[in-house]
């Protein structure tokens, strides 16, 4: 289940930039190509903008995660900060094809500002122990 915007082969795009060419309407020759209008019109777009047909080339490496993935693993730490790196990845792993490491786990919620601390449990402080706390600080 790994999301990624999908791209317009180049082949596709020769295709359809050929019917263009023969003066066929966008919608027309989107239909054929099996591609939205809107990305033919990208397509033409940029051959006349660049004179290219290739998609630009990116620089560094592609993300793993998308920002819902990201959003999964925060909320999974806000409702409980109890939790483990290795427990949320591993239940990343089973629900999400992309298989994570512990790592880009805490890597996440750094960069989301939550840091590995973990809620420490306060002790139980009877009605009976509160009054004598107080009366010895008094």
């Amino acid at each position: 289940m790994a999301r990624s915007r999908k791209e317009a082969i180049i082949n596709i795009r020769k295709l359809f930039f050929s019917h263009h060419i023969r003066s066929k309407s966008v919608r027309n020759v989107a239909k054929l190509v099996n591609l939205s209008h809107s990305t033919a019109k990208y397509v033409i777009k940029c051959f006349r903008e660049e004179n290219r047909i290739e998609n630009k080339v990116r620089k560094g490496r592609a993300a793993k995660l998308t920002e819902r993935d990201q959003g999964f693993i925060i909320r999974k730490f806000v409702k409980n900060p109890r939790l483990s790196a290795l427990k949320v990845s591993a239940e990343f792993n089973e629900k999400f094809s992309t298989p994570i490491s512990p790592e880009t786990v805490r890597r996440v919620l750094r960069a989301a500002g939550l840091n590995g601390r973990s809620a420490r449990r306060k002790f139980f402080v009877s009605a009976k122990n509160r009054k004598l706390m107080l009366s010895f600080a008094k």
